[in-house]
């Protein structure tokens, strides 16, 4: 299978390099940064460019791993018909490319991936789809060559998974930036906190989360959280977040009082 790479991100450079060392052929890879793109086109000694307009015509799949922006303006102008177009975006539809070609797949990864930090376990999870059989059957021998372990979902259910995702990864980690800058105000180190959030997530392996949660708003310690408002009371955005959280976990629990 000769796979063309369209991107040199994160994402772009994790699967290209995982489907070359499962024996895939990458034969092109494009990228708008050419430095980007030389420099994973030297992983697999294969042209390159930054102009989309010098895509290779010889490719059976069209990996395309880019900005969901930049995604839906190829998808516009570009006619791949009678080729396999895959893309690695969480919130696209396959219906979103369907003047690209008849043939549409989709590898959405539900990990965060970066290029300094590639996993090194086999099992991330990747979510697949496609327009027919014949697509999902390609698709999927693309994935089990990035990992084992593949989920095939519809486009919607594939969205409310990209959700859970921001709220579980996005949300979360920029709560630990928040915690970050309220302990570096003190001068005190953020790995104080790394024992806990580590405790955080183990506990999740062995027990829904909703099961897991304590702190004060699940106490209604009221004495606790009235503290914690005062020594907010200089923090509007801090103090608002606090306060939704609260509400919203008393809201959760309400009824095991």
């Amino acid at each position: 299978m000769k796979i063309a790479v369209i991107g040199s991100g994160n994402i772009a450079t994790f699967f290209s390099l995982q489907m070359h060392q499962a024996g895939l052929e990458i034969i092109q890879i494009v990228s708008k940064t050419e430095l980007h793109a030389k420099e994973l086109a030297n992983h697999f000694n294969c042209p390159f460019t930054n102009n989309i307009d010098e895509l290779s015509q010889d490719a059976d799949v069209y990996l395309f791993a880019v900005r969901d922006d930049i995604l839906l303006d190829y998808a516009k102008t570009m006619n791949l018909h009678g080729k396999l177009v895959v893309h690695t975006a969480g919130s696209i539809s396959l219906d979103n490319l369907s003047t690209m070609s008849a043939f549409r797949a989709c590898i959405w990864c539900m990990y965060s991936i970066q290029k300094k930090v590639f996993p090194t376990q086999q099992n991330i999870p990747l979510i697949v789809n496609a327009t027919d059989n014949f697509s999902l059957e390609r698709v999927s021998a693309l994935a089990r060559s990035i990992s084992s372990t593949i989920y095939i979902l519809p486009d919607q259910q594939k969205s409310i998974a990209h959700l859970a995702a921001v709220f579980a990864n996005n949300f979360t980690n920029h709560l630990f930036t928040l915690a970050q800058q309220l302990l570096e105000k003190e001068n005190i180190p953020f790995e104080l906190l790394i024992p806990i959030i580590q405790n955080t997530v183990d506990k999740l392996s062995i027990s829904l989360p909703k099961n897991n949660q304590t702190g004060p708003a699940i106490r209604h310690d009221e004495k606790t959280i009235e503290a914690h408002a005062q020594l907010l009371e200089n923090s509007p955005k801090l103090s608002a977040i606090y306060q939704l959280l609260t509400a919203s976990i008393q809201e959760e629990y309400s009824n095991k009082k």
